[in-house]
């Protein structure tokens, strides 16, 4: 029924959820961080496929059912992981806890000096890098005291890095909500395997940092001066977050800016006289080794020396930084501009730990990113670095296993922003929400005046059919005629109107609730936009049209192109900036998104319209592959030029029309081609298995 979760939806939820508790409990079980590598590679990899299957097959429910289905969910995975072995870093936290506790100075030397001779317990021996200076911050060396002081164990660390991680999924839910996004994308922090396993199983404090940031985040978008505060907090536990600091420096901003230099200046001031060897320690890590870099696995492979490599690193990110921080000072939003620098800092830098993907994954859930939730499966292969180990006898792995960790990564980034513009610099109007309804027919008594009774709106309602004359003043709606094709009937009902926004919706949809407020809080919440899109569910839903929906909302999400079914809500400026609406009869959707795709962001509501699924009901593996052809051929054609393309969409439209066997008897409309004799059977067979 519509309104109503489906249960073949909640079914694959389920079994999403049981595929991650089963890899939890067995990453729990093994018993060291060198057992079993492969298996753990493994393991990672399917708990970020599983992680997948959470987001895109979440129930439809209300936003605080959601809420409490997402920390239910996130809560039970991490307690199964408590049994997992802590990293070894978390024996250094717990040894200089202590330091500090006895009222010693951490920087004053090294853990190997012999003045800590008295000190050398279990801990000690465990500690990796002892010959090196400290490089944390004074901040966190007062919460490890402070950890120590409740309960001198390595456990309490673990605990310690569950609430940063839990704190930071109670503001991202936050965040979601207030930036009118859907919920279930905090999935992408909550269930990832990078946040599970560096948190929850190794203990690492950076969680901490991460809930500062966030909470700084949290600040801004609420107007309140303590961003300052926090920003200051994540600075004092990872000295990282000082790069961000730049991102803060606006007009917007700056009221406020004192809380800094109190937080950065206090906690330091009983370590002055060890802050020289401290700032030692930090120049020494920055500048130690080199693993699992994708900048330096690609200089290195050309054979450069590290040092070389090192150079060009910092060139690289000086650049590429420069050049966010200007685009933030034009208007880039802080989000993205903090997405895009931690980003580029992790391309450019010499070693990356698996849990250093972990410091931007909030910010790639509220900007899903393609690439990141790519690397979020293909970095479990840092664990090969323990079979180096086991094998070879050092630790680490070649840039052959690196580029296969990386090389996804790139790829997907690609995809996703190959149309990439410096769009800070587009600044649309200041318009008013405004908005007229276009509703292309193909029988406007049959079909358009049930849905325009459920749209139940003031706004203007403009029904474009082929022909027909049928009056619709009675609903408050206006008809035109048009040529056939949605391309041509959208894009005559879009120049019948001059308002600055345009919904499109087919008739055969059902509005979800407070659709018109959704679309004010967005337009509020989104200046920088060009096109959204609500979404879509089936109200007839299989293990098919389930398929299809993952593949439509990922499409949206990942690749800025959305189809006609999803319900699209166009900016006129940008439509207008981009072109205008094309009038061709078929692909016109794919089209225009990717225009409206180079003038500002398409940003995916989450709030899904019902669309009948009675074209899918028969025939569906015929279908399913004309329609990806068609995509994939259209996209294709498009890289020639946009006039090629158009010209290739009246063929596909011929041959779409042609193709679509509604009655199931596709043998009546010529004789398939080798590509549908090898695919359909196979389609076919398993639709019949799964329906």
């Amino acid at each position: 029924m519509p309104g109503k979760t489906p249960h073949t939806r909640n079914i694959a939820w389920a079994i999403s959820l049981g595929l991650l508790a089963a890899a939890c409990v067995v990453w729990a079980s093994l018993p060291a961080l060198n057992a079993a590598p492969v298996l753990r590679v493994t393991l990672f990899s399917a708990s970020g496929m599983a992680m997948l299957g959470l987001i895109f097959f979440f129930p439809k429910t209300t936003d605080r059912h959601a809420r409490l289905l997402i920390l239910g969910a996130a809560v039970f995975l991490r307690l199964l992981l408590l049994p997992a072995p802590l990293s070894d870093d978390v024996n250094r936290y717990l040894w200089e806890g202590k330091l500090v506790l006895d009222g010693e100075n951490p920087y004053s030397a090294p853990a190997d000096d012999p003045r800590w001779e008295s000190r050398r317990d279990v801990t000690w021996h465990a500690m990796n890098h002892r010959d090196q200076p400290t490089a944390y911050p004074s901040g966190i060396q007062w919460i490890m005291a402070a950890v120590t002081a409740i309960s001198p164990n390595l456990f309490a660390f673990k605990v310690l890095a569950l609430i940063g991680d839990l704190f930071t999924l109670l503001l991202l839910l936050g965040l979601l909500r207030h930036h009118a996004a859907p919920l279930r994308w905090a999935g992408f922090y909550a269930f990832n395997p990078v946040v599970l396993i560096a948190f929850a199983a190794e203990g690492h404090f950076d969680s901490l940092m991460i809930a500062a940031f966030v909470a700084a985040l949290g600040a801004v978008a609420r107007g309140k001066h303590t961003a300052w505060l926090w920003l200051g907090v994540a600075i004092q536990i990872k000295l990282v977050c000082l790069i961000l600091l730049p991102l803060f420096l606006t007009r917007k901003l700056l009221r406020g800016w004192w809380w800094l230099p109190l937080v950065l200046i206090l906690p330091a001031l009983p370590f002055l006289s060890g802050l020289p060897e401290w700032w030692n320690g930090v120049r020494n890590f920055a500048a130690t080794g080199a693993f699992n870099a994708p900048l330096f696995t690609f200089l290195a492979s050309a054979g450069l020396s590290l040092d070389i490599v090192r150079h060009i690193g910092v060139v690289v990110f000086a650049l590429g930084a420069s050049l966010i921080y200007l685009a933030r000072w034009r208007g880039m939003s802080l989000i993205d501009a903090s997405l895009w620098l931690m980003g580029t800092l992790l391309f450019c830098s010499p070693i990356i730990h698996f849990w250093y993907v972990a410091w931007l994954l909030p910010l790639a859930a509220l900007r899903p990113s393609f690439a990141w939730t790519t690397l979020s499966i293909t970095t479990g292969g840092y664990f090969l670095a323990w079979w180096t180990q086991a094998q070879h006898g050092w630790w680490g792995y070649g840039h052959g296993i690196a580029t296969c960790i990386w090389l996804p990564w790139f790829l997907a980034g690609l995809a996703q922003h190959r149309r990439l513009r410096l769009r800070s610099c587009t600044k649309f109007p200041l318009e008013k929400n405004h908005l007229s309804i276009v509703l292309p027919v193909l029988d406007a008594q049959r079909e358009a005046l049930p849905f325009i009774r459920q749209l139940n709106t003031d706004a203007e309602i403009i029904v474009v059919d082929t022909g027909a004359s049928t009056s619709f003043q009675m609903l408050g709606a206006r008809l035109i005629s048009a040529p056939r094709g949605r391309g041509h009937q959208i894009a005559a009902g879009i120049a019948a109107t001059h308002a600055p926004w345009i919904l499109i919706a087919h008739s055969d949809s059902t509005p979800c609730e407070r659709w018109s407020e959704i679309i004010t809080q967005a337009i509020d919440r989104h200046p920088e936009t060009a096109l959204f899109v609500f979404g879509q569910r089936f109200d007839k839903q299989k293990l098919g049209t389930l398929l299809i929906e993952l593949l439509n909302e990922m499409r949206v999400i990942f690749g800025g192109v959305a189809f006609g079914d999803q319900t699209m809500v166009i900016r006129r400026s940008a439509l207008d900036a981009s072109g205008g609406f094309p009038e061709q009869p078929l692909m016109e959707d794919v089209e225009v998104s990717l225009r409206l795709a180079s003038q500002g962001r398409v940003v995916y509501l989450g709030r899904e319209w019902t669309v009948s699924a009675r074209k899918w009901q028969r025939s569906f593996a015929p279908r399913f592959w004309l329609v990806v052809r068609l995509v994939a051929s259209y996209q294709i054609a498009r890289l020639r030029s946009p006039a090629h393309a158009a010209a290739v969409s009246e063929k596909m439209y011929r041959m779409y029309y042609a193709e679509s066997w509604p009655s199931g008897d596709a043998t009546t409309h010529g004789k398939k081609t080798p590509r549908q004799q090898f695919f359909l059977p196979i389609l076919n067979f398993f639709c019949k298995v799964f329906r």
